[in-house]
């Protein structure tokens, strides 16, 4: 594909032209026109608080959560708006069932915060925590085999990310989820990347057994920070008991009842989602966009690897619009000394602390080209990085 058909120059973002962006993983990126739509909604809230919360809010979060729920093939009755993916697993995890010796199984690739919800959830519950090591260089086949190996009679929960996040694989779900769907366990997905990242359909998920899917709308979709989603299709119990806890307050449906509403907040992220989502449908098709970022960041990773060398940790086909490459560290370096170096060099780029050799990453968007490996390579030398 031609890396340059389907682009958004920088321009048109927030993103500061002087700053060389890598990481559109972490933290995601917002165009200015998104940002004037979030804007907007935020003067009309603070205009007049009450006519917009008592009148206007809840038809536009109900119109914000169609959008959402149309592009993700996703059922709207089954879809909330959450701050993000992180807070949408952990009232995923206080809804799980579990008992004492249960078991709770998760991957190396665990994304840390998620797995500290784990530790203390276990805790709470007298259950365990099963960490299935998922070696790199990734094997599509060895993982499917070790997850189906750990699952045992004790096994209640799977938590499992659709994209890792300090390794960037993606996990070949079709293969793990229908075993566990047909012993009925319990299954939540981390899809924090998984959103504009990937052509995902979360009703063929439901479909493969997942109970709870957490993404976020802040990182591919390029809506505005703080607002992500939860599609639930297991009962849920709410981190907040709101209003909606009272049977006669709220729209009917019980989910949207107690979970819409949990306290004044800021809307104008969640609303400005159908916006992030026509931004991007102005460029390209979502596949389109997809595919070209995915070429990107391949030709990013082999720019890297012809120069530092290093092996390449993930075949292609499973790898979206982010790669993990190894490196070498400067002596007496660590990975957030190195990050903080890049960043006070006009990089942003995230160095991964992996177990036995650290990690760069890098992300790819509508607003990144091939070109940007030259500058980042040269500063990589400068500072004393070697071969993976």
């Amino acid at each position: 594909m031609d890396l340059a058909s389907a682009a958004l120059p920088i321009d048109q973002w927030a993103l500061s032209p002087d700053v060389v962006h890598l990481n559109h993983g972490s933290y995601g990126g917002c165009p200015r026109s998104v940002i004037e739509t979030a804007t907007e909604i935020r003067a009309q809230l603070e205009a007049a608080p009450m006519v917009f919360y008592k009148l206007h809010w809840q038809p536009l979060v109900d119109r914000a959560r169609a959008t959402l729920a149309a592009f993700l093939h996703a059922p709207a009755d089954q879809l909330v708006f959450v701050p993000n993916a992180t807070h949408g697993v952990a009232t995923a995890l206080a809804s799980c069932t579990l008992a004492a010796g249960d078991e709770i199984l998760i991957t190396d690739h665990t994304y840390r915060a998620v797995r500290n919800q784990l530790v203390r959830l276990a805790a709470t519950h007298g259950a365990r925590v099963v960490v299935v090591p998922v070696p790199l260089p990734f094997d599509p086949d060895q993982c499917v085999a070790a997850i189906a190996d750990a699952t045992t009679t004790r096994t209640r929960l799977v938590v499992l990310d659709h994209l890792t996040s300090p390794t960037a694989i993606l996990m070949p779900l079709e293969r793990i989820l229908p075993p566990l769907r047909d012993r009925g366990l319990q299954i939540v997905i981390d899809g924090a990347h998984a959103a504009g990242q990937l052509d995902l359909d979360l009703g063929a998920l439901r479909a493969l057994g997942v109970t709870y899917y957490a993404g976020n709308n802040h990182k591919w979709l390029c809506a505005p920070k703080s607002t992500g989603f939860l599609v639930a299709a297991g009962p849920i119990r709410p981190l907040v008991t709101s209003h909606g806890a009272s049977a006669e307050y709220g729209p009917d449906n019980r989910l949207h009842a107690e979970l819409d509403w949990v306290g004044t907040y800021d809307p104008a992220p969640q609303l400005s989602v159908p916006a992030a989502i026509a931004a991007l449908a102005a460029v390209a098709t979502p596949s389109q966009i997809h595919a070209r970022n995915h070429a990107l960041v391949l030709a990013l990773r082999d720019r890297v690897l012809a120069d530092l060398g290093g092996t390449q940790l993930v075949p292609d086909a499973a790898l979206g619009a982010m790669a993990a490459i190894t490196i070498t560290l400067p002596p007496n370096t660590t990975a957030g000394a190195l990050t903080d170096q890049l960043l006070r060099a006009g990089f942003e780029l995230p160095i991964v602390d992996w177990p036995g050799q650290p990690l760069l990453r890098i992300s790819a968007h509508l607003y990144n080209d091939v070109h940007q490996a030259e500058p980042l390579l040269a500063t990589l030398r400068e500072l004393g990085v070697t071969r993976g």
